[in-house]
């Protein structure tokens, strides 16, 4: 090491900032947060300079600090423009907001994705949004289950569901964990893919949309699976989940710990909810109603007639303790029956709307 480098560098003597010192002033009085930031995108030679130089500072006068902000104020205000990726930038966002949120990072990831496919033509959801699901299931059935689980990613999860069901048995389990673990789509991929597509289903007489204000969910995760998962028959649930549960239990756990849930049924309409009691057992309902939250218990007694919830909750009061898994087996036995009459088509339990359930 040099004789120059063990020398001590003098402190800045008084008068204006130059070079250097005015990039740590600057730095200094907009905050470590702002500091960190900008020091991200500088070298290692720099960052070296800049902490030395920020370290030597004691004291900053209010007329220096105020020279330093406004030179810096008239070169960005002096340039016509920047070129900034945007995208980046609140991707990050995102991932600092919601840090230990998974849930809330996908849905914004795909609120993301909305409004970039907002930007020009219509989504691929919404050219999409009508055709057959038998037309979509053929012309995917020969497609790699990336592709599949792309394309289902940007389909409302009853249209997604529908697709599935008609899919080869073998494809089922690939193509949903695909789908949780898809994030995003670059934007000429998915308009390359999408071209394809849409000009197969074209050949086969599927009608796709030229403009809509609807779209799909525009971008996959383990939401997205448990919303499909919600909706697909029951066999392919079960095959479904017997197959992650051996190749990859975690991402099957993150499925259903999303999935349909006995609370979510108090979003039910009236006309669903009077439904659903007319199908459920009695007992089912006695047991699964001791854990229910006070909104689910005024959806239930609202739905039924006065003299029916009085005698009902006279029942409740004499049951004495229950145990907790046979309250859990009875609001299962309840979801099952959703779920079959949402099948039948006599509730509405998701699909392509804002007021959907799952």
């Amino acid at each position: 090491m040099s004789e120059t480098a063990l020398t001590p560098r003098p402190p800045r003597l008084p008068g204006p900032a130059v070079g250097i010192e005015k990039a740590a002033i600057l730095l200094l009085t907009l905050g470590p947060d702002a500091a960190r930031e900008v020091m991200k995108h500088l070298g290692e030679g720099e960052v070296r300079a800049l902490s030395a130089a920020m370290a030597r500072t004691r004291s900053i006068p209010r007329p220096e600090a105020a020279a330093v902000h406004e030179e810096a104020w008239r070169w960005l205000t002096s340039r016509s423009g920047f070129l900034v990726d945007g995208e980046t930038f609140v991707r990050q966002l995102i991932q600092a907001l919601a840090p230990t949120s998974r849930g809330a990072q996908e849905e914004a990831m795909r609120e993301l994705a909305r409004a970039k496919e907002g930007e020009g033509s219509p989504s691929l959801g919404a050219k999409l949004e009508g055709v057959s699901p038998a037309v979509i299931a053929k012309v995917l059935g020969t497609e790699h289950p990336q592709v599949i689980a792309m394309v289902l990613g940007h389909l409302v999860p009853r249209q997604a569901a529908d697709v599935l069901n008609l899919l080869g048995e073998e494809l089922h389990a690939d193509v949903v964990r695909r789908i949780s673990e898809l994030k995003s789509v670059e934007p000429e991929l998915l308009a390359e893919v999408g071209a394809v597509i849409l000009g197969q289903v074209q050949s086969l007489g599927g009608a796709a949309a030229t403009s809509s204000g609807k779209s799909g969910g525009g971008l996959g995760g383990t939401k997205l699976a448990a919303d499909i998962m919600n909706l697909v028959d029951k066999a392919v649930e079960s095959r479904v989940f017997s197959e992650l549960d051996d190749s990859v239990p975690d991402v099957a756990e993150q499925i259903r710990n999303l999935m349909l849930t006995f609370e979510d049924l108090a979003r039910l309409d009236n006309r669903g909810m009077q439904t659903l009691l007319k199908e459920v057992a009695r007992e089912d309902l006695m047991l699964a109603l001791k854990t229910a939250s006070p909104t689910m218990q005024e959806k239930i007694f609202r739905n039924i007639s006065a003299r029916a919830a009085e005698i009902l909750q006279e029942d409740m009061g004499t049951m004495g303790p229950v145990r907790l898994k046979d309250v859990e087996k009875a609001q299962a036995n309840i979801i099952t029956v959703a779920r079959r009459l949402a099948e039948e088509q006599k509730i509405q339990l998701g699909g392509g709307g804002d007021d959907a359930l799952v």
